[in-house]
């Protein structure tokens, strides 16, 4: 028996989402419809504990070993395994042990030592105690799979009864049997079988099956897992020769072909979710709904470009008008008139809401070729590194969407080098969905943050070279400096896309 926390699922994947594997010396349930998966996800689980030299046991509800043998023909699985047993209990109508008659009796079949089918010649009745006590002939054993819960269903009419029934069962292989457990259900509607499950097992794994476009595809998500920070992302399932394959194993481009450098902002959880921080050298999508309140974010991504940067550049929302910036920017330690005087901050005011009359405060007229040749010359003025946070918004509505496009161009084109970062923020909500995909096309690093119906605030890492793409993480206030916290991405979750701590301070090029 493994003294370790988790067991193998068999998939490489799975086992990363999972945090090393099904938890030790406790039942899953594999849920979904027919044909997708469940038996074979199972059997998988199986064949890597008959791999790593553990006694394994295989318990079917609704096949005979005969149909199960032929049911798993085209994978490399070996039911032949001296260390794997495999029995088939089933209701039957019968005579009963005791000498009466009864509806439901139980109906065994196990293979002798040269595999040879044999039927027990007792009727027991199909109940709980009796199920138990025909499967203590198999213990010890440090794996157990029984498929299907459904099977046993017929053991009573009532719901509350049938879940104790079941919670008796998995308390028997943990306990008794001292063996990590899979039980697989139909997930059909109000299933009874499924319900009960859902509460009484450790984790619930679900399997689906869902067209993409036209063409069917298979899906897992691990919808619970008690005590595990585990990945709650859906990914695909494909059927080979070794059992189901999923997929992807990474969903940024792998290190050999890193072009890209990135600076940890200050918030851990956000520098962990973006793979160490925003991408230099390219362009960064910051998208919102409106409702999110970004004034804090903002204070920490100008915090980062005063600290970074020999210059930021500031292309004001609303929300950044020069009374709330210069309140952010104390609440950082930093004095706004300072940072204008020497040059280390510039705006570019295109909403009217900045005093123009201030040192490096520059309210251009509203054509593109004025705001490129301004932005060039500001670029010009610094030796070293730049750090532009854009109002995307300003920019299409002061400009137009044609122009807009041109300065979006001209920025990462003619202005950005490696080591610089250029931050756009946008609401697609207030431009064409034209426009919108334009800048999401152009960015090669996307986030979105918005505000939920219950009132919280979230953020995902939609696009990215690197980092957990498709992850969502809570966004959050609090009163010590950043002020803004950001949940980390599933801490056990391993990083494909970091050679080092991900959120470290320093001008690595790692993630």
């Amino acid at each position: 028996m493994s003294g370790d926390s988790s067991v193998s699922s068999g998939s490489q994947v799975l086992d990363g989402m999972l945090g090393g594997g099904y938890p030790t010396n406790r039942s899953t349930l594999l849920t979904g419809g027919p044909g997708s998966g469940k038996s074979t996800l199972s059997m998988q689980f199986l064949q890597a504990g008959l791999d790593a030299g553990e006694d394994c046991l295989f318990i079917s509800t609704e096949q005979t070993i005969g149909e199960l043998r032929q049911s798993f023909a085209d994978f490399e699985f070996d039911l032949h395994h001296e260390n794997l047993s495999i029995t088939s209990i089933h209701a039957g109508a019968g005579r009963t042990i005791e000498g009466g008659e009864d509806d439901l009796t139980l109906q065994t079949l196990t293979e002798d030592e040269d595999g040879e089918i044999l039927s027990q010649g007792f009727n027991p009745p199909f109940t709980g105690e009796y199920i138990r006590q025909y499967l203590e002939r198999f213990a010890p054993v440090d794996r157990v799979v029984l498929d299907s819960v459904s099977g046993l269903s017929v053991i009573t009419d009532s719901p509350q009864r049938f879940r104790r029934s079941v919670l008796d069962l998995i308390r028997f292989f943990s306990d008794e049997f001292q063996a990590t457990s899979l039980f697989t259900a139909e997930r059909t509607g109000d299933n009874e079988a499924t319900s009960a499950l859902r509460f009484t097992t450790h984790g619930v794994v679900e399997l689906t099956q869902r067209n993409v476009e036209d063409d069917p595809h298979h899906f897992l998500r691990i919808a619970k897992m008690r005590g595990v920070d585990h990945d709650r992302r859906e990914m695909e399932v494909e059927f080979g020769s070794a059992g189901l394959r999923i997929a992807p194993k990474r969903r940024s481009q792998p290190p050999e072909l890193k072009d890209h450098r990135h600076r940890p902002i200050g918030i851990d959880g956000l520098d962990a979710l973006a793979g160490g921080g925003l991408v230099r050298g390219t362009g960064v999508l910051l998208e919102h709904d409106g409702r999110a309140n970004l004034t804090a974010l903002f204070s920490v991504l100008l915090k980062h470009g005063l600290e970074t940067d020999d210059r930021v550049v500031l292309v004001p929302t609303i929300e950044l008008r020069e009374n709330r910036t210069a309140q952010l920017l104390d609440g950082q330690g930093y004095d706004i008139e300072h940072v204008l005087e020497t040059g280390q901050l510039a705006v570019v005011d295109l909403v009217g809401t900045w005093n123009g009359d201030q040192p490096n405060v520059f309210t251009p007229e509203h054509d593109h070729e004025t705001v490129m040749n301004l932005l060039a010359r500001l670029y010009d003025d610094v030796e070293g590194t730049i750090y532009s946070l854009v109002n995307a918004d300003a920019m299409v509505h002061t400009l137009g969407p044609a122009d807009a496009r041109r300065v979006r161009y001209f920025e990462e084109s003619e202005l950005l080098d490696p080591d610089s970062a250029l931050c756009h923020v946008l609401n697609p909500n207030t431009v064409e969905d034209r426009i919108a995909a334009f800048y999401r096309d152009s960015a090669e690093q996307t986030l979105d943050t918005w505000v939920g119906d219950a009132g919280l605030q979230y953020i995902a890492l939609r696009k990215s070279p690197c980092g957990f793409v498709g992850t969502t993480s809570l966004v959050e206030y609090v009163e010590e400096p950043p002020y803004v916290r950001v949940q980390h991405p599933p801490q056990r979750r391993e990083n494909p896309y970091a050679e080092a701590n991900p959120y470290a301070a320093g001008d690595d090029r790692t993630e």
